[in-house]
């Protein structure tokens, strides 16, 4: 490969995530907007109190993700197919495991982690709602990184930002919809949030259902390092 075709090559992926991360920029606005406009300050604050938990599920799944991803290109380029979708099988069972341990996590002690987070007597009720939400979506928040993250790497960068882009703008219209129409409060823009993941995946399964994928789930042995 040449050098020209490699920086175009790296042009092409870079631009295409600078693009799904200003979808990224552009929904965090809008998300913000439509809580303070429709909650008020304690809406709002709820919300920044919610968001390091949001960021660490949404940092899980990146980490399982591109590690996994940068692994399954590596062994994908040697032609060694079992290794590379052994990589992916454990990527995603990793994602599922984290997932749904975060996801009883919320069910149990969401009511504690608000008030780690500086949830008082006055912002408890909304923080406390919003976190349960989102923790309950961490199953789909984790594998939704995770799937992108592989389609990326098996040489759709396009697909992955449209289905980056297209997570995103859902959230923005349903935040507007539960929020204002359906008058749905804090809850409405946790479940807008959490169902952006579950769309996205709705889209990225064309990839799959039309058997494009190169990775595949294979049954194998519990490996902790390749």
């Amino acid at each position: 490969m040449g050098n020209k075709k490699i920086l175009n090559t790296y042009a092409k992926y870079v631009s295409l995530n600078v693009i799904a991360m200003i979808g990224l920029s552009c929904y965090i606005l809008a998300d913000t907007f439509f809580v303070a406009a429709g909650l008020g300050a304690n809406g709002l604050t709820a919300l920044n109190l919610a968001i390091p938990v949001y960021s660490f599920i949404n940092g899980l799944g990146l980490m399982i993700g591109v590690g996994g991803g940068t692994k399954y290109a590596i062994y994908k380029t040697q032609r060694n197919d079992r290794v590379a979708s052994e990589i992916f099988t454990h990527a995603v069972l990793l994602g599922l495991v984290c997932g749904i341990l975060i996801l009883l996590a919320g069910i149990v002690s969401s009511a504690e982690v608000s008030r780690l987070l500086g949830g008082d007597e006055i912002t408890f009720g909304m923080t406390n709602t919003y976190l349960k939400t989102l923790m309950c979506f961490a199953p789909a928040f984790i594998l939704n990184n995770v799937l992108v993250a592989f389609v990326r790497n098996d040489g759709e960068p396009n697909l992955a930002m449209t289905v980056m882009l297209a997570g995103r703008v859902s959230n923005i219209v349903l935040d507007y919809v539960f929020i204002f129409p359906l008058k749905m409060g804090i809850f409405g823009a946790a479940f807008a949030t959490g169902l952006a993941p579950v769309i996205s995946m709705i889209v990225i399964s064309g990839y799959f259902r039309k058997k494009k994928n190169q990775f595949h789930f294979i049954r194998c042995k519990i490996k902790w390092a390749y």
